[in-house]
């Protein structure tokens, strides 16, 4: 019998045929008081951290969740970090990781430590990962220096256990399906009718599509498997063809990962292999991933450890052009038929645009492949010299090597209608072959001393004194041809014509000295001191070396006498405060030298080629330096069944590296970058557990919280406004001006003191109130259309009279239908000079595309074998800039483009001239449509473009049953579990393009994938 409660050791008793009545006591269980956490260069207990560290049990992650790469899994884990998924193209599912906000204006991404050396997250098996730790503040991050400035990722992974050999298999296969897809017009007569309708609200006189055309499509669609007279199915003559829907058909997941651990006194090991075949939602978009482990640790003495940790994967990825079919996606209209009888289709109507796209068609003139190589080893060794003191001596290796060879493969469009076919098969001359290789080559050499005694039983003092060296090089070339001698010689040797061809190597080298001592006394004040002296070859020799320290201390009040009453609901309560600074050097190699680079001049009246300066240098570049100040409270009460922590944060960036905005009159040359802004962040982070047992159901709740707003602290000097009077401007009698191109970086996310960084700077719509005209009947320049559209004829006349007094509507300029008429929208007159809407008018918006908050949940339950399990994760507090795009999120068409449905449901409509025609719509959510760009009212940039992105998803969602002991045992198995488990289930938002979180309008289509698995251990 086994008896367990929350809190407590479980104990197994012995029953028998004698036992009758059993008095059992539990040991109270320490585990949670004695768990450990990796930390840089070691592990602590998590009591005793002084710095801001969370850590996550990814093994659990792994059990059930249908994971293609680790980054891809950590959103709402913990709090500070926000996972954001970019793309879902197989091989491309690369996750923007960053901790505790954006406070530079290089690369923001923390630094990924695996196995105590740098690598790349998505490089790993996400079966082989064990733990994964976040160092949040500059304390835990110092002992890394000048590469910890945007926090540290840790993976640790998985290791033999002694005295124990197990084979563990875990396999899945998971159905995937796009999610959250813009739905497009597959009604070609109602798409052709809206195009006419675009085409006459812009003044034209006469249709695009003839309406016998439009007739017969709605003819033929009442008997899709009628035959033409050619004996063509109407449903293929006369298509009314959902792209979307061909175009991500859904795919299919094969992950098998086998592993064998095991050990004795002597060695400990753990040999991993892995597969995945990942077919992708997109044809030609797919990929297969091989990869392989090996840890092993041995003990040929007491005194002498030494080991590898080496692991090597490969990627097979298809050439499909997803970024071409993609925008060939909304280029194309459901009067294409996609395939047929070993074709591709082509545009059916005789009105429609001869380039209306066939997706599927481009997708599939492009053959070849895509390899990615990684290898990364570790040799390590570990002397002690005494029982407290010893020496660790650590060689890495890291190769990482990318080739791609393309080729243009022959394919032809027909008109299905009648069998011509109109887009032949291109000759092999014209055909083309390329080939780009890329090749980086690294290593990691460290000497690590490390000493730790305990004095008197209750002073406990460690130190670490470390040196390290790291050189990375870098390789690529690549060259394409043209000419083909036959379609299936495609090598690079045997195409004819060369057409491009380039290459480059770089280098850069680091060298660092670090240190660390942590004292403890009683466990209850915690005090640790880091430095880091970090010297880069990406800053000249007088600049070179930077000093990163940083101090951290605890005091755990739980342990102090006086708090003895509390010590039957109260387990630890800790508060921390620490300080540190950290460096940054995420700039180019070379910036500090001038440096030459390909270029192009005129030399007898023809094009050469030649090397150039085209980038100013600057000798004086310095470490960008990052500073921050931490204090975190950590508690556990009613036997560690609620946990709690907050920490709450300043972080300042001084010094940071960008390169200012240069004068026309000095040519293409780029600025050299300078250290001359300072970004802060503020925040504050939370996370709240529970665990306990209810009868024979065992459950836990968990969920964290993030807020962090960024400020520009220093750029170019302060933006200021200022009202200039203008007699000659009888409106207004002047305007506000500012110095926004004195001060800025430019641009519509403009860096600029005083305001978060690139904080969205744009045109706002105009808000009036309704009321038109003043009781002495003159205009109201705030009495125009309260949302901003001209919908009624009351707001078409105000818009007259404002006119009529001298104002001006940019950029239409004038009323007509080319120009502003019903159903546009018309912008604010920021600057109060009477024009409304031009450049001037642009203002901060408030907002910018890095989320304020960052928030998760999790849930699971246990009984009698059966778990349930979920991960919710989610943002909020940030918008997305999704420009006026025909055939997504616009109102403007173009022949040959499609529509979105939801436009197409639900657009202004207003004649004048008959207002009673039944297609009238003037409360409709989008403006009216015209065609192209005849009307450029509705599409300048604005803040309607601006879309909020708030969301939160249901990232997983699993149901398991772990066989009983009993039946396992039969079949010499430890271990067997199965499982059900959706991902990417649910998101909730009002953003109306593909997905918030990678900030899409629309790309490779984030998929749902239901996965059903089993682990077995044997």
């Amino acid at each position: 019998m086994q008896v367990s409660y929350i809190g407590y050791v479980t104990k197994d008793i012995k029953i028998t045929s004698t036992t009758n009545n059993l008095s059992i006591k539990l040991a109270e269980d320490t585990e949670t008081l004695d768990e450990v956490v990796v930390v840089g260069y070691g592990v602590q207990k998590k009591v005793n951290l002084t710095g801001a560290v969370a850590s996550v049990d990814f093994e659990e992650q792994t059990k059930s969740r249908p994971i293609t790469t680790v980054s891809s899994a950590l959103a709402g884990l913990s709090p500070g970090l926000q996972a954001s998924s970019g793309s879902a193209m197989p091989g491309e599912d690369n996750t923007t990781l960053r901790v505790r906000g954006v406070g530079t204006m290089n690369t923001a991404s923390p630094l990924v430590i695996i196995d105590g050396m740098e690598g790349s997250l998505n490089a790993v098996n996400p079966l082989d990962v064990e733990n994964i730790s976040i160092l949040k503040d500059a304390a835990s991050c110092a002992i890394y220096g000048a590469r910890a400035a945007n926090g540290v990722i840790l993976v640790t992974t998985k290791t033999g256990t002694r005295d124990k050999i197990s084979i563990n298999y875990s396999g899945r296969i998971s159905f995937n399906s796009p999610t959250r897809m813009i739905k497009m017009m597959s009604n070609y007569a109602d798409y052709m009718e809206l195009m006419n309708e675009s085409y006459r609200n812009v003044g034209k006189s006469d249709d695009l599509f003839d309406q016998k055309y439009i007739d017969l499509w709605r003819e033929k669609s009442k008997d899709p498997n009628g035959l033409n007279e050619n004996g063509v199915p109407n449903y293929i003559a006369y298509p009314n063809t959902d792209w979307a829907e061909e175009l991500f058909s859904g795919g299919v997941i094969h992950d098998h990962n086998l592993s064998v651990s095991g050990g004795s006194d002597k060695i400990r090991f753990l040999l991993s292999a892995g597969y995945q075949d990942n077919e992708g939602v997109v044809d030609n978009t797919a990929n297969k991933r091989y990869s392989m482990r090996a840890n092993i640790e041995a003990n040929p003495t007491k005194w002498l450890t030494v080991g590898t940790r080496t692991y090597a994967s490969q990627m097979d990825r298809e050439v499909g052009d997803f970024s071409n079919a993609n925008n060939f996606l909304r280029q194309s209209t459901a009067g294409t038929y996609p395939y047929w009888n070993g074709s591709y289709g082509y545009p059916e109507c005789p009105d429609e645009r001869a380039t209306a796209n066939n997706p599927l068609y481009k997708l599939a003139r492009n053959d070849g492949f895509k390899r990615y190589n990684r290898f990364n080893t570790t040799l390590f060794s570990k002397i002690k010299f005494f029982e407290d003191l010893s020496w660790d001596f650590n060689f890495n290796y890291n190769r990482y090597i990318y080739e791609t060879r393309q080729h243009g493969v022959p394919a032809y469009q027909t008109r299905f209608s009648d069998g011509v076919i109109v887009d032949g098969i291109t000759p092999p001359s014209q055909l083309s072959t390329s080939f780009d290789y890329e090749s980086n080559y690294s290593y990691t050499l460290e000497n690590l001393i490390n000493y730790h005694h305990t004095f008197a039983q209750k002073h406990d003092v460690s130190a670490l004194l470390g040196y390290q060296e790291f050189y990375k090089n870098y390789y690529k070339v690549n060259a394409a041809k043209k000419g083909l001698i036959d379609e299936s010689l495609n090598q690079f040797d045997e195409a004819t014509e060369m057409t491009s061809i380039g290459g480059s190597t770089e280098d850069y080298a680091t060298r660092s000295y670090f240190g660390r001592v942590n004292y403890a006394y009683d466990s209850r004040y915690l005090f640790e001191a880091n430095f880091r002296y970090d010297g880069s070859s990406r800053f000249h020799k007088d600049h070179r070396w930077g000093f990163f320290p940083s101090l951290s201390g605890a005091w755990r009040i739980s342990e102090e006498s006086f708090m003895e009453s509390t010590r039957s609901w109260l387990d630890n309560l800790k508060i921390r405060l620490s300080w540190g600074k950290l460096g940054n050097s995420e700039i180019g190699n070379y910036e500090y030298q001038s440096v030459y680079g390909p270029s192009r001049y005129v030399f007898g009246n023809a094009l050469a080629s030649g090397l150039a300066i085209t980038a100013a240098s600057n000798e004086l570049l310095q470490w960008e330096a990052t500073t921050t100040t931490n204090f975190g409270i950590d508690a556990s009460l009613l036997n560690n069944r609620l946990t709690a922590s907050i920490d709450i944060y300043h972080k300042m960036t001084t010094g940071i590296l960008y390169r200012p905005t240069m004068e026309y009159v000095l040519g293409n040359h780029t600025a050299p970058r300078q250290n001359i802004a300072e970004v802060s962040n503020d925040g504050i982070e939370f996370s709240l557990g529970w665990r306990d047992r209810i009868g024979k159901v065992e459950y836990s709740v968990s969920g964290n919280f993030s807020y962090n707003k960024n400020k520009v602290d220093k750029y170019n000097g302060e933006y200021t406004k200022t009202w200039v009077e203008d007699p000659n401007n009888t409106l207004t009698g002047g305007k506000w001006t500012d110095n926004i191109g004195d001060v800025s970086s430019g641009g519509n996310t403009p860096v600029v003191e005083g305001h978060m960084l690139n904080e969205y700077r744009y045109r706002s719509v105009y808000k009036g109130n309704g009321k038109y005209f003043n009781a002495d009947g003159s205009v109201n320049p705030a009495g125009g259309p309260k949302g901003g559209m001209i919908r009624t004829e009351e707001d078409m006349n105000w818009v007259k009279a404002m006119m009529d007094a001298g104002y001006k509507f940019k950029p239409g300029n004038s009323i007509g239908k080319a120009n502003i008429y019903y159903g546009d929208y018309i912008y604010a007159d920021v600057n109060g000079d009477g024009v409304y809407g031009d450049s001037d008018d642009e203002e901060f918006q408030g907002r910018s595309k890095t989320p304020k908050y960052n928030f998760g949940f999790q849930a699971s339950a246990a009984w009698n074998g059966f778990d349930i399990s979920m991960v919710w994760a989610g943002a909020a507090g940030f918008d997305i800039y999704w420009g006026p795009t025909a055939g997504y999120n616009a109102a403007k068409t173009e022949w040959g483009n499609n529509i979105a449905q939801r436009i197409a449901d639900d657009h202004y409509f207003y004649d004048p001239s008959n207002p009673d025609d039944p297609r009238t719509n003037i409360n409709g959510k989008y403006p009216r449509m015209t065609y192209l760009d005849g009307n450029v009212q509705n599409n300048a940039s604005s803040n309607r473009w601006l879309y909020n992105g708030d969301y939160i998803k249901l990232k997983n969602l699993s149901l398991g049953y772990t066989l009983p002991q009993k039946w396992v045992t039969k079949v010499a198995m430890q271990n067997a579990r199965i499982y059900v488990s959706a991902e990417n289930l649910l998101t909730i938002t009002s953003f109306e393009g593909q997905d918030p979180e990678s900030a899409t309008g629309m790309g490779y289509a984030p998929f749902r994938s239901i996965a059903i698995g089993a682990n077995i251990t044997f």
